[in-house]
């Protein structure tokens, strides 16, 4: 009976239940998409059934909507009665099985899950639709901080732009720095060859003038000389040729009275670049502020830290460690590496070498078994950081402490400057 009903109540064109049906005037009745589509493909207004022609717009038959809707609340409760019953026994599931994650009915609760912890079904999906209302208010509370800019990811977004804004300042207060040596150098250097010419040039100037001054005597007294009578012009004619032969001294004359090019030129960008390494330090280790605490201050160039109180930037949304410490960026293989660091009057620091982090703090405490060597000072005690952890006798407190970085051995040698 129910086949022969979903008979009646499927359309002829697409053999499915009824959906929005309409009504032709010939009374056949179809999908409203179904005839719709017909009409458009065979380009006449014909009944698929019985061919006859429907010049009316179609209607739409509620009664049988009304019909195919009440078939659907029908099928769908008997489909849900039907889950409701032991598929395998017939009856009633009334019992959820913890151990399992079963649903069961009572026969197999005798049989296959006697020792199993169950509970009523009713119970186990109060509990679980309560579970389920937990998770769904995290996520909701999750999706409302991600749209209002209130969760972990929208602070670092923030934090990421912060962070990219600060180090572009610094990146161009450094060239800017930078920038302002090399114009200083460039002019110290055009004002010395200046300099020179001006100094040269005057040497030169003053030898043309004491030319001019001699030349003009010279070409005065000979063209006097020409006009002499012919005999005491031929007694004195060759006093008068050695006097037209003088020339200016050559023995002030030599490269010395040039431009020194080599001394302005030569080896110009090495000397500049010489002379930068001054004002450009170089640092063995660097540290990275990322892994610095709130109450620690990384200065500009990543070489030193000092406690404070307040931060101005943006506070490093990850989670931190809970030691206070901040991480070199820089890694050693083999070889040997020295470097020292300024460690001041403070009373409590550590500071060594520790294994590859990949830029994540250490979860462990700082000894040789998780891989951290190093030396602390706790007051007046000052420890080793190595097998043992033993206490080491200081004579006074060094404001410089030097590593040594042999392979994997450390030493720390007291500064000569303490």
């Amino acid at each position: 009976m129910a086949a022969s009903l979903l008979g009646n109540l499927s359309c002829a064109v697409c053999t499915e239940l009824f959906t929005d049906p309409v009504l032709l005037s010939c009374g056949h009745s179809f999908c409203r998409q179904c005839i719709n589509d017909h009409w458009t493909s065979s380009r006449s207004r014909n009944c698929p059934v019985c061919r006859q022609l429907s010049p009316q717009q179609p209607v739409s038959n509620l009664s049988l909507r009304n019909t195919c809707e009440s078939y659907l609340r029908e099928n769908n409760s008997r489909k849900e009665n039907a889950e409701l019953k032991c598929q395998i026994h017939r009856k009633m599931i009334e019992l959820f099985c913890q151990t399992d994650e079963q649903v069961l009915c009572s026969e197999c609760k005798k049989h296959e899950h006697e020792w199993h912890e169950t509970q009523p079904l009713k119970q186990a999906v109060r509990q679980r639709k309560g579970k389920l209302k937990d998770a769904l208010r995290s996520a909701k509370n999750t999706l409302l901080s991600l749209q209002n800019g209130t969760s972990r990811e929208s602070k670092i977004s923030r934090h990421i732009k912060s962070q990219t804004q600060m180090t572009e300042r610094s990146i161009r207060m450094g060239f800017e720095k930078l920038h302002q040596f090399l114009r200083k150098e460039e002019e110290r250097r055009v004002s010395s060859l200046n300099d020179e010419e001006n100094e040269k040039g005057e040497k030169i100037e003053r030898r043309i003038q004491e030319g001019i001054l001699s030349f003009s005597d010279i070409v005065r007294e000979l063209e006097e000389r020409i006009e002499d009578e012919d005999i005491t012009f031929l007694k004195n004619y060759y006093t008068i040729m050695n006097r037209a032969k003088y020339t200016l001294p050559d023995a002030e004359l030599s490269s010395e009275a040039l431009i020194d090019v080599p001394k302005h030129l030569g080896n110009l960008k090495y000397q500049v670049w010489e002379k930068m390494k001054d004002v450009c330090p170089y640092y063995p280790v660097i540290l990275n502020p990322n892994t610095s605490p709130p109450d620690v201050s990384v200065s500009d160039d990543l070489t030193s830290v000092t406690s404070c109180f307040h931060r101005q930037n943006e506070p490093n949304p990850l989670p931190l460690h809970r030691n206070r410490m901040v991480l070199g960026t820089v890694g050693y293989s083999d070889g040997v590496h020295t470097w020292d660091i300024e460690v001041g009057n403070s009373r409590h620091w550590s500071l060594g070498v520790c294994l590859g982090l990949e830029g994540k703090p250490p979860t462990q405490p700082l000894t040789p078994e998780n891989g951290f060597w190093g030396l602390r000072r706790d007051g007046d005690s000052y420890i080793e950081m190595a097998a043992g952890m033993s206490r080491l006798n200081m004579k006074g407190n060094p404001a410089v402490v030097r590593v040594k970085l042999d392979y994997c051995h450390v030493n720390f040698f007291q500064d000569s400057r303490d």
